[in-house]
């Protein structure tokens, strides 16, 4: 089964006491994060991988789904050791998701799936109207195991930039005019803007 690493390592500074992935939608007694995990089960995503970093226990609070959880002892490092714990002996492909990304609707989650088994293909993404985006990534487990062995000295240690080595037959990007992504979650004012952009998201 493909894996999703569900990335929570950073220190959500500017979202208060609470971290960003514990807002609620409205209408919605469950969490961010909670949300998150569902639909990558819809998606046929197993095992689901919770990946920590600082001050785990404010994100673990408000999770109610069960998941695999790893934690990042040398999250010093940056936001790529915490995505290459997840990538540790894994058995196959998985998919990399911000906690504070919007995932697309769950065929296209399985699309991707299926793009990464069906050809050599080492990465897949979906893009939005503007070609921005970049997440969340599908990443075949022959490449998972070539980012693990990525030095996190280096100075391309960050997934973007690896994804920019990659020939551009190797990484599709998969455009789709509905998709929405939130990069910035952080203070009360973006989560408000980006509700009401989710509440008219068709």
């Amino acid at each position: 089964m493909d894996a999703a690493l569900l990335l929570a390592g950073g220190r959500s500074r500017r979202s208060g006491r609470g971290h960003k992935a514990c807002r609620r939608l409205p209408g919605e007694g469950r969490s961010w994060i909670d949300r998150q995990v569902e639909c990558l089960r819809r998606a046929g995503f197993a095992p689901v991988y919770l990946l920590t970093g600082y001050r785990p226990r404010r994100v673990l609070n408000c999770l109610h789904q069960r998941v695999v959880r790893r934690h990042n002892f040398k999250r010093r490092h940056g936001p790529f050791s915490t995505l290459q714990v997840g990538l540790h002996n894994l058995s196959g492909a998985a998919l990399v998701v911000p906690v504070d990304t919007i995932l697309p609707p769950v065929p296209w989650l399985r699309r991707l799936r299926r793009i990464v088994h069906a050809r050599d293909i080492l990465a897949a993404s979906p893009i939005d109207r503007w070609d921005g985006g970049g997440h969340p990534v599908m990443v075949s487990r022959r490449w998972a195991q070539s980012l693990h062995a990525v030095s996190v000295e280096a100075a391309d240690a960050r997934l973007d930039r690896q994804l920019d080595h990659l020939p551009a037959t190797a990484h599709v990007r998969l455009p789709w005019n509905h998709f929405l992504r939130y990069p910035r979650l952080n203070t009360g004012r973006e989560w408000r803007s980006a509700r009401r952009r989710l509440r008219r998201k068709p």
